[in-house]
């Protein structure tokens, strides 16, 4: 038998969510479960069309459920000036912020770099959602008590490792390892950051939302081996629905029974621990400076002051020559359009 996948239904109303990707496949259930409860919901992606589209289904969805309030931010992830508007974009409406979903991400592409000359996953699932976090955490920590920071993370995360020494895969490169390694930083993240603003009414969890049937897939139609290994997953009958792969995320957002619990990490809706290599506090901290210092110049340092994290010291760049990266641009296939 399956996992019993399961959330409450709570009142959201005055609630305001923020969805990475919520315009398809996991992001687009959890942003609808959301505006069902009744939440503000904000659906962060590239494509404004796409959006739409999603939004006007919402809608149509939920109607007999009367008026939801859902609405389109653009952001690309691809981009670090795109994640900082963002989120001037966010702070200039004025509104509160409960739930911060960072759900939008891709799966096992080719080697190529982001417009900032980052490997596309790293960027991508992990070092922009970083940066869209810490701009927006000091609204976060305002609109409390138990605003929630939730990581769409993935078991993936087992294969990851964190080696500054070819964090732009130009050394060795393999689609999974570094789409793994994308998501054991998620899982990092949560708990350095967590241990900068402890106690302070905002808890930050991560999930793994199982083996889900969602556009992700189309990341990889290039490679015979991946499309083939999708297929036969496929045909088995293992894959969930985007409906259910949400479960596990919109539990760990609105369940009451995880108020005020810390860095909680998630699978089939319920608390477990994540991979070891996750856990390891050292890295965390060498994976928190390296990160912060390649972000550093798009992070708004005095609203982070406010809410007391600390920011690393400038590095050594004679020293640290590993976290500066290469530059150019290659077109990206995402699921966060």
């Amino acid at each position: 038998m399956g996992a019993r996948l399961s959330y409450p239904e709570v009142d959201l109303k005055g609630k305001v969510a923020v969805v990475t990707g919520g315009n398809t496949g996991i992001g687009y259930e959890t942003a609808k479960a959301l505006a069902r409860m009744g939440a503000h919901v904000v659906i962060a992606c590239r494509s404004q069309e796409r959006a739409q589209q999603a939004i006007e289904r919402i809608k149509l969805e939920l109607s007999e459920a009367g008026e939801v309030n859902v609405e389109f931010v653009q952001l690309d992830l691809s981009s670090l000036q795109s994640a900082r508007d963002f989120t001037d974009n966010f702070i200039a409406k004025g509104l509160p912020l409960h739930l911060l979903i960072l759900n939008a991400g891709i799966a096992a592409v080719e080697l190529g770099r982001t417009v900032d000359g980052h490997e596309k996953h790293f960027q991508i699932n992990y070092l922009s959602h970083l940066l869209i976090t810490l701009n927006l955490m000091s609204v976060i920590k305002s609109s409390g008590p138990d605003a929630r920071i939730v990581n769409v993370s993935s078991y993936a995360a087992t294969f990851g490792k964190f080696d500054p020494s070819n964090m732009d895969g130009s050394q060795r490169y393999s689609r999974m390892g570094f789409y793994g390694n994308s998501k054991l930083f998620q899982i990092m993240s949560m708990y350095f950051l967590q241990r900068r603003i402890a106690g302070c009414g905002v808890t930050i969890s991560s999930l793994h939302p199982g083996a889900v049937d969602t556009e992700i897939s189309r990341n990889f139609q290039d490679s015979t081996f991946w499309k083939t290994v999708t297929n036969v997953v496929k045909s088995v009958g293992v894959l969930r629905s985007p409906e259910k792969g949400a479960a596990t995320t919109i539990n760990a957002a609105v369940n009451p029974e995880f108020k005020d619990m810390e860095a909680l990490y998630f699978e089939n809706c319920k608390v477990t621990q994540p991979v070891r290599s996750a856990r390891d506090e050292a890295t965390q901290e060498r994976l928190w400076e390296y990160s912060f210092n390649l972000i550093r110049e798009y992070v708004d340092t005095g609203r982070l002051a406010s809410v007391g994290i600390e920011l690393p010291s400038i590095p050594d760049t004679e020293n640290n020559h590993e976290a500066t990266g290469s530059t150019g641009e290659q077109n990206l296939t995402t699921t966060e359009d």
